[in-house]
């Protein structure tokens, strides 16, 4: 029988499914939040999970090799589109926050929080609700600032670089891993397609170019350049991005909530 296997059906895993999926296992598209509640509840055997999601997964999962989503610098598909200056986003300012996102929105509050003090962050807005800034991930991000950003007046804030600029590091979005109570030959065919991935990484990505610009209906060019920055196997500067990270959640892990409106 087929094991489930959570793909997140943004671009920046298209060179990921144009490997197809591994021996024996079949993919499941599934936002980055619903992958960690798929884990959770054994639904699925492995995801390329929100690093944001890992503590929650505890000890139910674990690693598998140096695989997931990094940037180093722009990500191009993690925005925030606002009327006024990021650093202007205060707790007179409102946000609306995408449900998509389990580590943008945390990387979002602790960029804030750190330079505004967290007594100062903006406040979220619910639903469809007027606000002055919008976090968006994936897919509608990428469209967005390619086509309506510029015209809609709006600053665009590209919450990876503005990582990177702060703490000089690579941010890491996501981490493929597999449930430890996975049969030990899926572990073992989601391990294999995964260095197969690692040696075939350049054609898979060439290859993924012009299915997802026509998905998307964006030129190669906007594509190749998304698909340049983001890095997918990952070196020893990413996983001390992601250790960053994790220390600065664990400092402020009895906050990471927006206040309400």
């Amino acid at each position: 029988m087929s094991v489930p296997i959570a793909m997140i059906p943004y671009t920046n895993m298209a060179p990921y499914r144009q490997l197809g999926a591994p021996d024996g296992c079949h993919f499941v598209p599934l936002v980055p939040r619903e992958s960690i509640s798929a884990l959770m509840a054994g639904n699925v055997a492995a995801a390329a999970v929100p690093v944001g999601g890992l503590g929650q997964l505890g000890q139910r999962v674990e690693m598998v090799g140096r695989f997931g989503i990094a940037a180093k610098g722009p990500c191009l598909s993690v925005m925030l589109f606002s009327r006024i200056p990021f650093e202007e986003m205060d707790a007179t300012r409102t946000v609306r926050i995408t449900r998509e996102t389990a580590s943008s929105v945390r990387l979002l509050y602790l960029l804030l929080g750190t330079r505004l003090g967290f007594d100062r962050l903006p406040r979220q807005v619910r639903d469809r609700g007027e606000a002055d800034a919008e976090l968006l991930i994936g897919d509608r991000a990428l469209i967005r600032n390619q086509r309506l950003a510029k015209d809609e007046g709006l600053h665009v804030t590209d919450l990876a670089e503005k990582w990177y600029a702060f703490e000089r590091l690579p941010f890491v979005f996501a981490r493929w891993v597999v449930r430890r109570d996975a049969a030990e030959s899926v572990k073992a065919a989601i391990g294999h397609w995964l260095d197969v991935f690692q040696v075939q990484e350049k054609k898979l990505v060439d290859q993924a170019v012009g299915p997802s610009a026509e998905a998307l209906g964006v030129t190669d060019e906007v594509i190749r350049r998304y698909f340049r920055v983001i890095r997918r196997c990952l070196d020893d500067e990413d996983l001390q991005g992601q250790a960053r990270f994790f220390k600065m959640l664990d400092k402020h892990s009895s906050r990471l909530v927006f206040p309400a409106t």
